[in-house]
């Protein structure tokens, strides 16, 4: 029950907020629903660091789980408590009503738990291609023609994507049975991790199947080329679902890619999947942080960072190391903080000015001053100024890159991160600077939106100081898992 509550509690509290027509009763009911999920999770995190992994026969946990699960119910507690007050500026109707919101976002976390909780790898992939299903329809919310046209495209590309994830999940089940496991465990993650080490496994359907889950499962994670739906679906999702897309569904989609490098890496060492990461990694970051200076609207510019910082993530993940792997797990979460913190950031821009064009955007620093303060504090955040997190884990990935002597990725990738400085600081000062272009009447945001953008906003200064010592176990436990 342990391993199950965290599954029980987002689809029960589907069904319920169905049934909540009155907004504020939705709003209630979804906040206690948070709570008891975020209650959940905060009990099966601490039984894996009291007791080791937890098994079951379709769901298991350990330290790595543990790890996603704390951004994954800490992302969802930020964003519900804005979404609260978010839905208040959304206007009555079928397609922006707070109970069908509420429903399809507790399915959403639903399947993103279920993913990080999979014991099977035919699961995992079940419940990767859930996430697709069950977040098309919050991309198309607004039921206007570009959100409709983003959630098709984020559907059908995903989908075929999945598929690649598919033939891979079907050539590691063929090595697996060809290196003499049964039937019934040549897909179990634990069978496997034990199999590894005790039988041959042919390494060229290792290396095939690789390829097909990391073409896969990277879809998802938004590595490029295969990125396109992503750019679409965060700028046209209502602000809560796009932190949500950027902070924990890329993450999930890293952590289904994560389980399988584990697994291969045992097998046939980690030459092959570290090269793959640190190839399509270097190319995410190189590709995004080009595109991000020529972004004219706010959140396209923000899902391209976060093509860029998930690339990051694969280049510390692909380098190894104790510094790069402590630094890319690192970076999920400060990642996840940073860019709830930008999207929160940007949904106040569109209530303020009506539009997240960026060139009809000026002297945001005169007329709306709290949310110019979280736009700023967010982007020196996301581009790893010191002293906010992710310099931290940046300058830990960095190191490991030339601890290893591998100068040209070390240099590519300071070289991309001056590129993103120099092309946030032009879209942020040209949007904060000069005067008005009309006066606009300023919309009444709620305490509720505020207040989570300064929890992310220390939070991020707190970690770039000092990183809590609960933390610090739980992330060196969910690196002895990838060690």
């Amino acid at each position: 029950m342990v391993l199950l509550w965290p599954l029980l509690i987002p689809l029960l509290g589907s069904i319920a907020l169905l049934g909540c027509r009155d907004r504020r009763i939705a709003n209630w009911a979804a906040l206690a629903f948070c709570a008891a999920e975020t209650a959940a999770i905060g009990n099966l995190v601490w039984r894996v660091h009291k007791s080791g992994a937890l098994e079951g026969q379709y769901l298991r946990a350990d330290g790595l789980t543990s790890f996603f699960l704390v951004n994954i119910a800490f992302i969802m507690v930020l964003s519900l408590v804005y979404a609260t007050g978010y839905l208040q500026h959304m206007g009555e109707g079928r397609f922006t009503s707070p109970r069908w919101f509420y429903a399809l976002v507790n399915l959403f976390l639903f399947t993103m738990v279920g993913v990080c909780l999979s014991a099977n790898l035919g699961v995992l992939w079940i419940m990767m291609e859930a996430t697709t299903l069950a977040s098309a329809l919050l991309v198309g919310f607004y039921n206007t023609e570009g959100a409709i046209e983003a959630g098709w495209k984020y559907l059908v590309v995903c989908t075929v994507g999945i598929a690649f994830a598919l033939f891979g999940t079907i050539v590691f089940y063929l090595a697996a049975v060809k290196a003499g496991m049964s039937h019934t465990s040549a897909l179990d993650w634990s069978a496997l991790l034990a199999a590894v080490s005790q039988k041959q496994f042919d390494p060229n359907l290792m290396r095939l199947s690789f390829v097909f889950i990391l073409v896969g499962y990277g879809t998802k994670v938004g590595f490029v080329p295969m990125h396109s739906w992503l750019p679409d679906a965060h700028a046209e999702a209502p602000t809560p679902i796009s932190a949500m897309l950027s902070a924990i569904l890329l993450n999930c989609a890293m952590y289904a890619l994560l389980r399988y490098e584990i697994l291969v890496s045992r097998a046939i060492g980690r030459e092959f999947p570290g090269a793959l990461l640190v190839f399509f990694g270097l190319v995410s970051i190189v590709v995004a942080g080009l595109l991000i200076l020529v972004q004219r609207d706010l959140k396209r510019m923000l899902a391209y960072s976060s093509v860029e910082h998930m690339g990051i993530i694969a280049m510390g993940m692909g380098l190894g190391g104790t510094l790069g792997l402590l630094g890319a797990l690192l970076h999920t979460f400060n990642h996840s903080v940073a860019k709830s913190l930008l999207f929160f950031g940007a949904g106040n821009v569109r209530h303020n000015f009506g539009t997240l064009r960026m060139d009809r955007v000026t002297g945001m620093g005169r007329s709306a001053p709290l949310t110019t303060a979280v736009l700023v504090v967010g982007a020196l955040a996301i581009v790893g100024m010191p002293p906010f997190s992710l310099f931290v884990s940046e300058f830990a990935i960095l190191s490991e890159s030339f601890l290893q002597s591998r100068y040209l990725v070390g240099g590519v990738f300071l070289t991309v991160l001056s590129i993103v400085f120099g092309g946030f600081v032009y879209h942020l000062f040209r949007m904060t600077c000069g005067e008005p272009q009309q006066v606009l009447p300023k919309p009444h945001f709620t305490r509720t939106e505020y207040a989570v953008m300064f929890i992310a906003g220390i939070l991020l200064l707190f970690f770039g100081i000092r990183i809590p010592e609960v933390f610090s176990v739980l992330l060196h436990e969910a690196v002895k898992v990838l060690q």
